[in-house]
């Protein structure tokens, strides 16, 4: 025998459903995971020695207070003492002059920030003469940051890649290098300063030579 249920029951039970979210699989609001927060910051080494002239790269990694990595992580560099070391802000460090210096790395994650250090010693004097690599394999100069001696002399050397060296009209820097393969031309450098060089038919394709 059927029995009739009420219209009334039929929209209450339904208003009933709806409002339990339909008794289904699990319905409802699901809450994303909580977001990875910026707790430390390490940098490998924590010592380093270098002679005068030559580079080494510093890393640095980030994490939150579980130890987990945190991704999203912006890093910026910096020496206590410039005369002695410098840091470039792929994290290069440069050894300069005889000494001590430390070098700052800051991560920085939205409003949180957390640093550690590398403690730098520098020995020797800077050299009379350096060589860099002209992109042979790719288009990069190799080491692309150099110091030397006032009055000394950096080489290029070029292979198979054409490439060129432009000082970009920096005062004191000697002149530049036009399109160049399979060759070493060098430049003697005379005037204290930064000089910065590009290669012109490579965006990206930069290097510094430092003369204290």
């Amino acid at each position: 025998m059927r029995v009739s249920v009420p219209k009334s029951w039929r929209v209450a039970a339904a208003l009933l459903l709806a409002a339990c979210g339909g008794g289904g699989d699990g319905g409802g609001t699901t809450n994303p995971p909580p977001t990875a927060t910026l707790d430390n910051v390490t940098v490998s080494p924590t010592t380093l020695s270098l002679s005068a002239g030559s580079t080494q790269n510093i890393t640095p990694s980030a994490s939150s207070a579980s130890g987990a990595a945190v991704a999203g992580v912006s890093f910026s560099y910096s020496s206590s003492n410039t005369a002695v070391a410098s840091v470039s802000q792929t994290g290069q460090v440069l050894g300069i002059s005889a000494g001590t210096s430390t070098i700052t790395v800051t991560g920085t994650l939205g409003s949180v920030s957390k640093s550690a250090t590398t403690a730098v010693t520098v020995t020797g004097a800077l050299p009379n003469a350096v060589t860099v690599v002209s992109g042979t394999a790719a288009n990069t100069f190799t080491p692309p940051n150099v110091a030397l001696a006032r009055g000394g002399t950096v080489t290029w050397t070029f292979g198979d890649l054409v490439h060129n060296v432009d000082f970009q009209g920096t005062s004191g820097a000697p002149a530049g290098i036009g399109n160049t393969t399979n060759a070493s031309v060098g430049r003697t450098f005379n005037t204290p300063g930064n000089f910065g060089y590009v290669c012109t038919l490579h965006s990206g394709m930069s290097g510094n030579v430092l003369v204290p």
